[in-house]
């Protein structure tokens, strides 16, 4: 156990947490998951394989948040999920379809981030 004297234990113990690897990559995956699919269907493939692949990005971040992703982080993660692929296909109206495409990784990847447990 760290001094309370000791001033940077917190700074210490912030910065482990920041770098939680698995939070990273949980992250990665909606956000790899749209920009791949929305590739997929811009190069000719049908649009359902397409689908295929995203759903499973989705489904594969919801496998590795475990039993600790529930009840309410596994669901608001795959909200936001949807609502970005939702979205992005108005907001290509816009800007265009690849920085709607970004954008929409960007969000959600980043609350993927914040509602995955981090490790203990």
């Amino acid at each position: 156990m760290a001094s309370r004297f000791d001033i940077g234990s917190s700074v210490r113990q912030a910065w482990s947490e920041q770098q939680d690897a698995r939070r990273w990559f949980i992250a990665a995956l909606p956000a790899a998951g749209l920009i791949i699919g929305f590739a997929l269907a811009e190069a000719g493939m049908p649009r359902t394989w397409a689908g295929v692949v995203l759903v499973a990005f989705g489904v594969v971040a919801a496998v590795l948040m475990g039993k600790r992703g529930w009840p309410w982080r596994v669901p608001v993660a795959g909200v936001v999920y949807a609502a970005a692929f939702a979205l992005a296909h108005p907001f290509a109206l816009i800007v265009g379809t690849w920085p709607a495409v970004v954008i929409g990784a960007i969000i959600s990847g980043a609350a993927t981030y914040e509602v995955t447990p981090p490790r203990r």
